[in-house]
């Protein structure tokens, strides 16, 4: 079970970091690219869902890409930007063929635009670098070439002195792949790590987001995750440190023991009285910690929000708010998205609180 948990918490990281640090991720990683693009024109997050147009196969399967970003170029042009992030421990032979099945899928949904194909080739194998697709028959070539970059080519040192918040993103990944296994040793890696985070200067919300990133990859057992947040809360005390508060951590923890009390006490009172228990307690929960990340964030005018958001009865959406409420540029954009998700709230009956 370790290896899906493992995996699971790589891609969560890099989808979230990628869309955070975007513009960092390409100055770091594929500078080219970020020279070409005109950066005083706002780039779009896409759909990343890209259904297959064959009647037969529709409702059946579909394609989902990491990253689709719209982004427009220096020279006028607008261009579809994918990333794919490939992580595993063993070479994928199939990885090329999806790579331009990705990029033929983008071409149909979209009306043939200009696509530029990216891979972040994650895993740990020195010898595994894709690069293209190529079929060959008597009467018929097909060949599709995409740029790809190894993580195991960048030098720590050379992260360590970075200055580009992404650096510290690649470096966690790498730290991770190479502590797999041994927990006591990761989780110095990861104290290291929030260190530097510390020592930086990062601006409060780069914090934030890069702690997010950091634990999401470096997850531990509880054991030592109680040790590493008592090193974090050590860091706050010795000085004006934003992260105040591990958010998302806090909505998890309290969901899951709010719906664990629930079910105990259902023993006794019956099943179904507890698992509405458990339930309220992890809404509550949840509530009060969005509550503390919005007055933190827009002060105390942000809290005539509340009403609207305790009528929410899932604790996905919650969660979903909770990392909007990060990172939302203003609170009239953060008040648009609790209306959307209320009105999808609604529709969904409450026990989706306990998917």
């Amino acid at each position: 079970m370790s290896k899906p948990r493992l995996r699971r918490g790589f891609d969560e990281a890099w989808k979230y970091a990628l869309r955070i640090f975007f513009r960092e991720f390409l100055l770091l990683m594929f500078p080219k690219v970020y020279e070409a693009i005109d950066w005083t024109r706002p780039f779009e997050f896409l759909d990343t869902n890209l259904y297959r147009l064959s009647p037969r196969a529709r409702g059946k399967r579909r394609y989902t890409v990491d990253v689709l970003v719209r982004v427009y170029f220096l020279d006028g042009t607008e261009q579809l930007i994918l990333i794919h992030i490939e992580i595993q421990v063993q070479p994928d032979p199939n990885f090329p063929l999806r790579m331009f099945v990705y990029y033929y899928h983008i071409l149909d949904t979209y009306d043939h635009p200009e696509v530029i194909s990216l891979a972040v080739l994650a895993d740990n194998d020195p010898n595994w670098r894709p690069n293209a697709y190529e079929k060959v028959n008597f009467a018929t070539r097909l060949a599709f070439e995409f740029t790809s970059v190894k993580l195991l080519d960048f030098d720590e040192q050379a992260l360590e002195q970075s200055p580009n918040p992404f650096a510290l993103v690649v470096l966690a990944h790498l730290r991770a792949l190479k502590t797999r296994g041994r927990p006591q040793l990761m989780m110095q890696e990861k104290i290291a790590l929030i260190r530097a985070l510390k020592e930086r200067g990062y601006n409060p919300d780069w914090v934030i987001h890069l702690y997010k990133v950091v634990d999401y990859m470096m997850a531990l057992s509880q054991e030592y995750e109680q040790l590493v947040k008592q090193v974090v809360r050590k860091f706050e005390e010795e000085s004006e440190w934003p992260l105040t508060s591990l958010e998302e951590i806090a909505i998890e923890e309290g969901a899951r023991k709010g719906i664990q009390q629930g079910l105990q006490q259902g023993l006794q009172q019956g099943l179904q009285q507890g698992l509405q228990q458990g339930l309220q307690q992890g809404l509550q929960h949840s509530v009060r910690v969005l509550a503390q990340i919005l007055r933190r964030r827009f002060g105390d005018t942000a809290l005539e929000l509340l009403p609207s958001i305790e009528k929410i009865q899932s604790l996905q959406i919650l969660e979903e708010l909770s990392i909007l409420a990060l990172e939302t540029p203003d609170l009239e954009a953060f008040a648009q998205a609790v209306a959307a998700k209320a009105a999808d709230a609604s529709s969904q009956p409450e026990e989706e609180g306990l998917l």
